[in-house]
């Protein structure tokens, strides 16, 4: 006699749902449980932690990459300001320079920073992020950082010959002689090379005297190295453009004995500590440390995109919006460094 064949067992899909809502709860809470740990505040928890590296922290903030807007740093540096428990700040310097507008507005918000900064050069540190260090009590870099570059530069193209070539004629309709100063379908005119030539010694001028002021240098010591040059660490501490050659410990431990803290100060990094939740639920690849996030995550995001078929496309369209939106170059650069 045929035995009739066992029933399969049917998944209910209430038991479902409430399966994988207790797995994210805990996966939220324990994620929630790190960032809190991690991130620095107003007393509390990061006081907590501090009172056992000595009594007090020190914040850095990673400027890196060419500067093209001083929004994120400045909002980092007025964070780290508040926080009672952070005592001094480290500026970890890794560029080749940008816009004149930005280096500027980051150097006056270091410059009128109420706690101790100081400046840690790492590979690049050159033109507008040398600029920045101008700002800081004391300048660390590496023997073999690349820095100084203090001048000021506009590029510009002359595509006459080409649209000649193409059977191409371009032309303006412009309200005074100089609006279309630089245009690239024509050979520039004396007037407008003087015209735009004047507002680049300006700018020169303006970077120099932030040189003089931070360096305690005369502005003739400071002209004669303000030819565009760049300078190996060892160099600059030569010519007097940095104080120290140190790691960025070396600048830690400085700024730690500026601000009087006692023992090994606590270091914080607000940039990676305060990452939004759902940047680490998707492993957000786009930060400033990726093989911090993917050893932290391990395999959370395949997880996530097994359970829900999700990507991380969320977090990764929040970040482009924020470039986007953070792209705002000037019509110069203080220095057109590798990109």
């Amino acid at each position: 006699m045929q035995q009739p064949a066992p029933k399969k067992r049917s998944w209910n899909p209430l038991l479902l749902i409430l399966g994988l809502s207790a797995l994210f709860f805990v996966v939220f809470v324990a994620l929630s449980g790190v960032i809190f740990l991690r991130s620095p505040s107003k007393g509390g928890a990061s006081s907590g932690r501090a009172a056992l590296f000595g009594g007090g922290s020190v914040g850095v903030i990673e400027l890196n990459g060419v500067i093209t807007d001083s929004r994120r740093f400045i909002k980092q540096l007025e964070r780290l300001e508040d926080d009672s428990s952070i005592k001094a700040i480290v500026l970890r310097l890794n560029s080749p320079g940008g816009s004149v507008a930005p280096s500027q507005e980051i150097y006056e918000a270091v410059k009128a920073c109420k706690k101790p900064v100081v400046s840690s050069m790492a590979s690049v540190a050159a033109s507008g992020a040398f600029y920045v260090a101008m700002g800081t009590r004391k300048i660390y870099a590496n023997p073999g950082t690349i820095t100084g570059s203090i001048g000021v530069i506009m590029e510009f193209a002359n595509l006459e010959k080409l649209y000649e070539w193409a059977k191409i004629k371009r032309f303006a309709i412009k309200t005074g002689k100089f609006k279309d100063a630089g245009a690239e379908y024509r050979e520039m005119s004396a007037e407008e090379r003087a015209l735009l030539q004047g507002m680049v010694d300006n700018v020169l001028g303006q970077f120099k005297q932030a040189v003089a002021q931070g360096r305690k240098l005369s502005l003739e010591q400071v002209t004669q190295v303000a030819d565009g040059r760049i300078f190996s660490g060892a160099q600059a501490k030569a010519s007097k453009l940095v104080d120290e050659l140190g790691t960025l410990q070396d600048a830690i431990n400085e700024a730690g004995r500026l601000a009087q803290i006692k023992g090994r100060p606590q270091v914080v990094y607000p940039e990676r500590s305060r990452k939004r939740l759902l940047d680490f639920l998707m492993d957000d690849r786009g930060g400033d440390d990726p093989e911090e996030s993917r050893s932290a995550l391990g395999g959370l995001e395949g997880l996530v995109q097994r359970v829900l078929g999700a990507s991380s496309g969320a977090a990764g369209l929040s970040r482009l919006e924020d470039r986007i939106t953070g792209l705002s170059p000037g019509i110069y650069w203080i220095w057109e460094g590798a990109r």
